[in-house]
């Protein structure tokens, strides 16, 4: 339905609009709506993270990633072995391009004024010594059994740390919480309202650790030098954990807690993967502007 609605709201903008390009970013439900806007409007369509599997074709998001990339006439990937993957699924080499992390952008535009907000003094922290939690991903936070032991999990960690342990209530996950009735695993955190994007650059710069299944806030959190722990079946960013700053936990969260004491002794400092230097869209405005799309 989400897919369908954004079909709908979408094609009436492009067939007035008339764009050049299409650029259908991540792997959510409004990424695969933009691909099938512009092929059946004959626009041409840049997906942008491109490449990326869990190998679970189960998953929605695996779904998109999927269907987006074998629908889009240029494919944009964050890293080298990304491209493999697409390369083995037949797509050939002239619709990829290997341009970079454009979160990295995103960090180096915003980190200075990230860094003047100074939201944990606002909030009463001192730098480093809380850990931030941030789910969004429909798998973590849709089922009651899986969320249930998600937050216990989050408790736990946050009493044997005793560091202040921040939750972004997410509008899904504070929909879910509800549904299942789970408001008394809350107390032991403290639950916040989301933030902007710059925001949330700030309050994983001065984290001691990071708990996401977010792509963009690990990544986020490489870059900046910040340890993370990805909660997900499966990773979807080599680079993150071979730079060493990045843990993946199981996808039902069990043993986050036990995670967590590990996590905090790695060694803090900022990460660059090959390309990741800010100069993504750089790269991405020079295809878009001087290749022409080969077609699907």
């Amino acid at each position: 339905m989400q897919t369908g609605r954004s079909v709908i709201a979408l094609e009436p903008i492009v067939r007035r609009e008339a764009p050049d390009w299409i650029f259908a970013v991540g792997d959510a439900d409004a990424a695969l709506a933009a691909a099938l806007v512009g092929r059946k409007n004959g626009t041409p369509v840049a997906h942008l993270e491109a490449g990326l599997r869990t190998g679970d074709d189960t998953s929605p998001e695996e779904i998109n990633r999927l269907l987006t990339d074998r629908l889009s006439d240029v494919l944009f990937t964050a890293e080298s072995e990304t491209g493999r993957n697409l390369r083995r699924e037949g797509i050939p080499d002239d619709r990829i391009h290997f341009v970079g992390n454009v979160v990295a952008d995103a960090v180096e535009r915003l980190k200075d004024r990230a860094r003047a907000l100074d939201l944990p003094a606002v909030m009463e922290l001192e730098t480093e010594s809380y850990l931030l939690a941030l789910f969004r991903r429909e798998r973590n936070v849709a089922d009651a059994e899986r969320l249930e032991t998600l937050l216990g999990e989050l408790d736990a960690a946050a009493m044997e740390t005793g560091r202040p342990t921040l939750l972004v209530m997410e509008p899904r996950l504070a929909a879910s919480v509800h549904r299942h009735r789970l408001e008394h695993l809350l107390p032991p955190l403290n639950v916040i309202e989301p933030v902007g994007y710059v925001e949330l650059v700030a309050l994983i710069r001065d984290a001691a650790l990071v708990l996401t299944d977010g792509g963009e806030v690990r990544d986020s959190a490489t870059l900046l030098g910040v340890p993370s722990i990805t909660v997900r079946t499966e990773p979807l960013r080599g680079q993150t954990i071979s730079q060493g700053l990045n843990r993946v936990c199981a996808g039902d969260a069990v043993g986050l807690a036990d995670a967590v004491d590990g996590a905090l002794k790695m060694r803090r400092k900022p990460q660059r993967p090959e390309l990741w230097d800010g100069h993504a869209a750089e790269r991405i405005a020079e295809v878009a502007f001087t290749t022409a799309p080969a077609t699907v």
